[in-house]
């Protein structure tokens, strides 16, 4: 799996999980967060963050080098019910870990979808479609702009010999390897 789908299913799905907590909390969201053991979530927004700036920076400079070494094969139609999947199953998986874990934390089936849980299916089908629109857009951007330099390199590169090959039979080559000037190079002057 690529870092780009990493990355973006990684912040994709800690915001399924608070936006779940937002519906279904309300404005007691961030007590409820504090009081289910979320105080974790810190450090992993922040690693999630720096994973998608890394997937960022390679991204622009796989971009900068020529995109994509083959086509794009990612279709929106199998990633997007992919990404959702994925999505749902780390989020339902976070949960039944908390709950297990995690003091204050309801365990079980009421752990995950309990208090709004069930919402969890919406944002992630929902931000599935967006990391499924994102890698599919990355994809695309970096097979059109792998088009743009095998076809500025096969113009450059096909258009010489056809040049030169105009040139060629009326023009005399200039080769220096043999003697054109028929005399010694000058005396030096003292």
């Amino acid at each position: 799996m690529c870092l780009r789908a990493v990355a973006l299913l990684g912040v994709g799905a800690l915001a399924v999980h608070e936006l779940r907590y937002l519906i279904g909390y309300g404005d007691g969201a961030g007590s409820a967060l504090a009081a289910h053991g979320h105080s974790y979530l810190g450090l992993v927004t922040s690693l999630a963050v720096l994973l998608l700036l890394v997937a960022l920076a390679a991204f622009i400079a796989r971009l900068v080098r020529g995109g994509a070494r083959r086509a794009a094969g990612a279709q929106m139609r199998r990633v997007a019910p992919a990404a959702a999947g994925a999505l749902f199953a780390i989020y339902s998986v976070q949960e039944l870990v908390e709950g297990l874990v995690a003091p204050g934390h309801p365990g079980g089936f009421a752990g995950v979808y309990g208090h709004g849980g069930w919402t969890a299916v919406l944002f992630a089908a929902a931000i599935g479609l967006v990391v499924a629109a994102l890698l599919c857009g990355a994809d695309a951007a970096l097979a059109r702009v792998a088009a743009r330099c095998r076809s500025a390199r096969s113009r450059r590169f096909g258009a010489a010999p056809l040049r030169a090959a105009r040139r060629a039979p009326g023009a005399r080559r200039l080769d220096i390897s043999h003697n054109l000037a028929g005399r010694a190079p000058p005396l030096p002057v003292a």
